[in-house]
């Protein structure tokens, strides 16, 4: 009989569920975070309570068994929007199990390909999103932007943010995901805070001022008879413009 999983959608919830999976050898078909709407004979679904402290055994047996790379590319893994990326990791895991470190130098396997496919497209979101950030001076001295990535890259991209701006009030809210990240400039820290923003921000008139201008700025900079729109696509992808003030109204 094939299993499928179900837990919380909690990181604990993940890390408990992959703990009493990899002591069992267990072959599993689903892990998810929704429940299935109809049982069937053939399959059954159990649903996994988040232990913290399993979960936090668990992840630093994982932090000193796994090599400096396979951690890298386990993280961003965990921080993916992907449809099976439970199940992708937990296959990869149970490979590790079995081989060791030797999980390394195996990119081409089945359970280890997918994996660092995905590892690799949320880096590169990562590092393509640290030039797609407009921050705008809110009314109070708030320094605030908006993005809206394929996966939940703000662990990611924190401590460039929190380096670059250490002296200015911050936030960089992921609408797509419902978090943000809220800098303390008195504290030189950072946060990763569940976050929803339901009302246009207040700007300073400083601040649309500036905006106006790099809008006019940006349009008369461009040279219509050079327009290369698959080009521009390339560099500036469209589902990044709505969070670019140069390509908004």
């Amino acid at each position: 009989m094939n299993c499928q999983y179900c837990y919380d959608g909690t990181l604990a919830g993940l890390l408990t569920l992959y703990a009493r999976l990899l002591a069992e050898r267990a072959v599993v078909e689903r892990i998810s975070v929704t429940p299935l709407d109809q049982q069937s004979l053939f399959n059954s679904e159990i649903s996994i309570s988040a232990d913290q402290a399993v979960a936090e055994t668990f992840w630093q047996r994982l932090t000193k068994r796994l090599s400096d790379n396979s951690l890298k590319l386990l993280r961003r893994c965990l921080l993916a929007d992907h449809p099976q990326q439970e199940l992708l990791i937990y296959h990869y895991l149970l490979l590790e199990a079995e081989q060791g470190r030797k999980i390394d130098g195996m990119l081409a396997h089945p359970q280890v390909a997918p994996v660092w496919k995905l590892s690799q497209q949320v880096a590169r979101e990562a590092h393509r999103y640290l030039g797609f950030v407009r921050f705008q001076q809110l009314q109070g001295g708030l320094y605030y932007a908006t993005i809206a990535p394929d996966h939940r890259i703000l662990l990611l991209i924190g401590a460039h943010f929190a380096e670059r701006f250490s002296d200015q009030q911050w936030v960089i809210h992921d609408q797509r995901h419902g978090e943000g990240i809220l800098y303390d400039a008195e504290k030189k820290e950072w946060l990763l805070l569940p976050m929803e923003v339901t009302a246009q921000p207040d700007l300073t008139p400083e601040e649309a001022q500036f905006q106006e201008l790099w809008r006019s700025y940006f349009s008369t900079l461009a040279i219509p008879e050079r327009t290369n729109l698959k080009l521009q696509q390339g560099k500036v992808p469209l589902k990044t413009r709505s969070c670019l003030i140069e390509f908004t109204v």
